[in-house]
């Protein structure tokens, strides 16, 4: 008797279906090799399509990061970036060259939109009748509005650097976006000039205006750190609150700590008796570092002009006496003045303002606030002219304003305040109170690693280029961290 291999199937109804074990083998195997097909197609093409996502992401990132330069330029780094990501030939595939839209946002963001596919040919699923898997990705980012008070020390100590500074300087201002972006150009040394008055109506800035007037300046004069601040602050509240950009920043360059502060002075008169006088008094940096300006026998000068325009802003300019004198106290605790200004003020006073309601005094010594340096012989109203009270002074000062900044709550968004220092004497103790001036950056952004960080306030950040040769890649970090695109 003759036996045949069978293969019995159960049915539904229990009865049994004999049929032959080859034929169902056969099938089985086509039906495993063709899912197995379909699993290798669609694994390649999620690895094409994850690369494809990567290079969409990269270039939309790179275009946005760049649309302060134009649509042109945005769209050259798009397809660089995309190209970087998604090299032809990747996993066999030659994607389509990147679509690259621009479009803007409800708020008038800018949106850089990239998209791409690829035909990615099958091999098992060709059993099937596919013989290629269409991969497509799609992203968008979106660079966000900003208001932005750009204030740049070009006081005697740069010097020679500050040619390059100015090159830097330029470069930052590219990155923002001329038509929806507003700027403000602040310059300081010992007199302050709001060079470009920041935009009330309407959006955008003039780039080529802001870059000649960044080039006219030039490197001479004191630090008036605390006006420049100012200056910066009231810029941005100028702004209307409804119409205020969700980034509100204050960019502050500087190579040094602050030596010269505004008041309202007493001023002995030639012919007998005193006068009032709004304006500005220095000491230099000590002890002597080598630097321009620092000296081991500090002493007491002015009164000078506050403001200038942008071609003097870094003369010292006499306002009275002009037939000054030093008032010389190396670092001592005696009180010895200047005959001509034997005293300064208790506070400070700010002169010139565009937005209504910004406060225009200052106690220049607040001992609400951590790290202020006390102030000698005070009756109250005012402070011996002593080089240790000047200089402390203008420390006081610039962290006092720099306090208020970060506390304004009159507009829609809070500000914050990046700094940025130059040099390396900026680690060094300087001061009657030693400390280094990059501490005191640290304190004005309130960046996390200061020893008195607030974390009631907005929280800004300090960042540091040992040299020129540092700078622009300083500049380029620092615009990064303010932006932080969306994608």
């Amino acid at each position: 008797m003759k036996r045949r291999n069978t293969v019995t199937l159960a049915r539904r109804a229990g009865r049994p279906v004999r049929g032959s074990a080859l034929a169902y083998v056969t099938g089985t195997l086509v039906l495993v090799l063709l899912v197995t097909g379909l699993a290798v197609d669609l694994g390649r093409a999620y690895v094409v399509r994850m690369n494809l996502s990567n290079a969409v992401d990269a270039a939309a990132f790179a275009g946005a990061k760049k649309i302060g330069e134009g649509q042109t330029a945005a769209r050259a780094e798009a397809v660089k970036m995309f190209n970087v990501n998604f090299p032809t030939g990747l996993m066999g595939v030659t994607p389509q060259a990147p679509t690259i839209a621009f479009s803007y946002a409800s708020d008038g963001s800018s949106v850089v939109t990239v998209s791409s596919s690829a035909p990615l040919s099958t091999t098992f699923s060709r059993i099937a009748g596919f013989n290629t898997v269409n991969v497509g990705a799609r992203s968008s980012a979106t660079r966000r509005l900003l208001d932005l008070a750009f204030v740049i020390d070009h006081s005697g100590s740069i010097g020679s650097q500050w040619s390059d500074v100015q090159d830097a300087a330029t470069q930052f201002i590219d990155y923002f976006d001329p038509a929806s972006d507003r700027l403000s150009l602040i310059l300081f040394s010992t007199s302050t000039v709001v060079a470009d008055a920041i935009r009330t109506s309407g959006r955008g800035f003039d780039k080529t205006t802001i870059v000649s007037h960044i080039n006219a300046a030039t490197s001479s004069g004191s630090t008036a750190s605390a006006e420049g601040l100012y200056q910066g602050w009231d810029q941005l509240r100028s702004v209307p609150s409804g119409t205020q950009s969700a980034l509100r920043v204050v960019v502050l360059f500087t190579d040094g700590s602050p030596n010269t502060f505004p008041g309202t002075f007493s001023v002995a008169k030639p012919s007998g008796g005193t006068q009032n006088v709004d304006g500005s008094v220095m000491t230099p940096d000590f002890p002597d570092t080598g630097v321009y300006g620092s000296t081991n026998s500090p002493y007491v000068v002015g009164v000078f002009q506050t403001f200038g325009t942008v071609a003097t802003a870094g003369n010292m300019t006499f306002i009275s006496p002009t037939d000054y004198t030093y008032a010389s106290t190396p670092s001592g605790t005696t009180t010895t003045v200047d005959t001509k200004i034997p005293t300064i003020p208790s506070q400070s006073n700010h002169t010139q303002q565009v937005s209504s309601g910004i406060p225009k005094k200052f106690n220049l010594y607040d001992p609400s606030l951590s790290g202020q340096r006390v102030l000698i012989g005070g009756s109250g109203s005012t402070y011996p002219n002593h080089v240790r009270n000047s200089n402390n002074a203008a420390r006081n000062l610039f962290e006092s304003v720099a306090n208020a900044v970060r506390a304004d709550n009159s507009g829609a968004f809070p500000i914050k305040i990046y700094t940025l220092g130059l040099g390396d004497e900026l680690n060094m103790n300087m001061g009657s109170v030693p400390e280094t001036g990059t501490s005191i950056l640290q304190r004005i952004a309130n960046d996390r690693n200061s020893t008195s960080y607030n974390s009631a306030q907005p929280t800004g950040k300090y960042y540091f280029a040992g040299d020129t040769a540092q700078l622009k890649a300083a500049f380029e970090a620092l615009h990064n961290e303010i932006v932080r695109f969306s994608e």
